[in-house]
C-alpha cells in the first residue's frame, strides 16, 4: 500500500513566512493606494466649493461671503460661508445641519466637526452679531474679489486639523474647529519675510501644527482658547499631501511645507485691513 505524503512542518512554515513576507509589502502599498483615493475625493470637494464661491460672487458683486455672522431674520443662530454658498452646491449640508456631501473630508478623524475646511480669513470676515461688531470703529465690510491681484495664486480654502479646545471638565468648545485658516505670518514664519518682494527666510513654522489633537490635548502646539492651533492650520492628513483650493478656482495638491506665506497668503492691503478692522492694530511682524 502506498502511503500518501502530504507537507512536512517545515515547508508549511517556509509557505506561512512567504505569506507574511508578501503581506507586509503589499499592505502598505493598499493603504497609501486607499489614502491617495480619499485625497482624491477631497481634491474634488474643494472643486466644488470653489464652483459654489464663484457663483456667489457673481451675484455679490464680487464680494466675498461674511466669515460668520448671526442670522436675527431667520432665527438660524450662527451662520457662516460654508450656508452662504450652500444654495450653489446643494451637496450635503454643513455646519449645524451636519456634514455630508462636499464638506466631508474622507479622512477626517473621528465624529464630524463643525467645518472641515477653512477659508482665508483675508477674504471672509466676521459680520453682524459677532464679537468684532461690538468693539469700537468696527466697520461691516467684505473683501471684494478685485483686491485679489493674483487669484491663480492666493489660497482660498484648505484642510485644516483639530486643535484642544476646553476641557474634559469644561468642554465648552467640544470639537469644533475654525471655518477659517489663519493666514498671520507669524504663524507661519518667524517675521523674516519680506513684504514687498517676498525675499527673506521662510521657516514654515505651519508645520508645527500639523496635527489633530485630543479635546483635553495640553501639549505644545495643541492650542486653546483664540490662539493659533491646528484648528486654523494647514493639515497635511493624506499622507503628507494637502489640499489648497485657489481664488481662481483650481486646486492643487502640496507636500509638507510646499504653500508659502509669500505670496500664496499674503494680499496686500487686504492682509493690512483685516488687523485694522477685526483687531484696531497694525499685523503682528510689522
Amino acid at each position: 500500500m502506498k502511503s500518501k505524503k502530504g507537507f512536512t512542518l517545515i515547508e508549511l512554515l517556509v509557505v506561512i513566512a512567504i505569506i507574511a513576507i508578501l503581506a507586509a509589502i503589499l499592505f502598505p502599498v493598499f493603504a497609501q493606494a486607499r489614502e491617495k483615493a480619499r485625497a482624491i475625493s477631497c481634491v474634488s470637494n474643494e472643486k466644488q466649493m470653489g464652483l459654489g464661491l464663484m457663483m456667489y460672487l457673481q451675484d455679490n458683486d464680487d464680494n466675498y461671503p461674511m466669515l460668520q455672522y448671526t442670522d436675527a431674520a431667520s432665527a438660524t443662530g450662527w451662520c457662516d460661508w460654508e450656508l452662504a454658498i450652500y444654495p450653489y452646491v446643494k451637496n450635503g449640508a454643513p455646519k449645524n445641519n451636519g456634514l455630508g456631501g462636499i464638506w466631508k473630508c474622507p479622512s477626517w478623524p473621528g465624529t464630524d466637526v463643525e467645518a472641515e475646511y477653512g477659508i482665508n480669513w483675508e477674504l471672509s470676515r466676521d459680520g453682524t452679531g459677532t464679537y468684532e461688531a461690538g468693539l469700537s470703529g468696527f466697520s461691516l465690510q467684505t473683501t471684494n474679489q478685485s483686491a485679489v491681484t493674483t487669484p491663480a495664486n492666493t489660497a482660498m480654502v484648505m484642510e485644516h486639523g483639530t486643535a484642544a479646545y476646553g476641557s474634559a471638565g469644561n468642554p465648552s468648545w467640544g470639537t469644533a474647529v475654525s471655518a477659517y485658516f489663519d493666514p498671520t505670518e507669524s504663524s507661519w514664519t518667524n517675521c523674516g519675510i519680506n513684504i514687498n518682494t517676498g525675499a527673506g527666510n521662510d521657516t514654515h513654522n505651519e508645520l508645527l501644527y500639523d496635527k489633530d489633537c485630543a479635546l483635553t490635548d495640553t501639549s505644545q502646539y495643541c492650542g486653546t482658547g483664540w490662539a493659533t492651533s491646528p484648528g486654523d492650520m494647514q493639515r497635511y492628513r493624506h499622507t503628507g499631501v494637502s489640499n489648497t483650493l485657489f481664488c481662481d478656482g483650481h486646486v492643487k495638491a502640496d507636500h509638507r511645507g510646499g504653500v508659502n506665506w509669500w505670496p500664496e497668503l499674503y494680499i496686500p492691503g487686504v492682509y493690512e485691513q483685516l488687523y485694522a478692522q477685526q483687531f484696531q492694530s497694525a499685523p503682528p511682524c510689522y
